[in-house]
């Protein structure tokens, strides 16, 4: 689409044993990268795919039950680093930021949902009915953070409900026309979270995010599944291979489309811009 174009960047990462990640990988420890994407719309503006980790994060983790998540994860991430301020650095103001794409609630994806007054969030009803109301032990059993989300979250959110999808896609099932323009395609990639979704994007080669729908790019590419014991905080194993195997055979299907998983440091690298 003639206008429309994806930038690729992160906000702060956190560690991980790269077995976990891959079946048969190494015990070294590999970066997870908080990546999001910045898109440029001719007719919507700005519209964010998640927003990464914030200092926030910190603050809302000193205190139990939610200090578990950061003793279980360590998080490292820097001012500069943040969303909003690497939006300033290229003169943009948060104010701006038209609309914002929550592919799931977890931290490293709506650490920044507090920073932007003007935008509409957009997810699947699915996904904020799973965590909506949750607080302490049952909000961190879904990896959910609730003082990370702006108090005013429900009324300014666009939800998207799948059944009413006009497109249907051989490999991902259906799609919702965000825009009605072609531009912006939502799938759902249940599994690691409920209603998880990811974005295709129209531009020249298309990008298709992803979120967790993967993590590493051996996992789409050779259909190699995290270790089992991941499911100990999955949603869903099940909805989860089924939704890699979407993605595997998109891939297949469509080589030449970039592929962008959140945390991988391979594609981030390749793609960061």
């Amino acid at each position: 689409m003639k206008g429309l174009s994806v930038q690729i960047k992160s906000a702060g990462y956190c560690t991980a044993s790269e077995s976990h990640a891959i079946s048969g990988g190494s015990r070294k420890s590999i970066k997870f990268y908080a990546s999001y994407a910045i898109i440029h719309h001719p007719k919507h503006g700005l519209v964010l795919f998640d927003t990464g980790y914030t200092r926030r994060f910190y603050n809302e983790t000193k205190n139990w039950p939610y200090k578990i998540y950061a003793l279980a994860t360590k998080v490292y991430v820097g001012e500069e680093e943040e969303l909003i301020n690497v939006l300033k650095e290229e003169g943009i103001d948060a104010p701006e930021v038209k609309f914002i794409i929550v592919s799931h609630f977890h931290a490293d994806h709506i650490g920044g949902l507090r920073d932007f007054p003007n935008a509409t969030f957009i997810c699947c009803k699915d996904a904020f009915e799973d965590v909506k109301g949750k607080k302490g032990i049952s909000a961190l059993r879904k990896g959910f953070i609730p003082n990370l989300l702006p108090s005013d979250f429900e009324s300014r959110c666009r939800f998207i409900a799948f059944a009413n999808a006009e497109i249907n896609d051989n490999h991902l099932g259906p799609l919702i026309d965000l825009f009605e323009d072609g531009s912006i395609l939502l799938c759902r990639l249940d599994g690691h979270a409920k209603g998880q979704m990811g974005a295709m994007i129209n531009t020249e080669p298309k990008t298709f995010l992803v979120a967790d729908g993967a993590w590493l790019k051996a996992n789409y590419t050779e259909l190699r599944f995290p270790n089992p014991i991941v499911k100990l905080f999955f949603d869903s194993w099940s909805d989860y291979k089924n939704s890699l195997k979407g993605i595997h055979d998109y891939h297949k299907a469509n080589p030449e489309t970039i592929i962008m998983p959140c945390h991988c440091e391979e594609s981030l690298m390749k793609y960061r811009s």
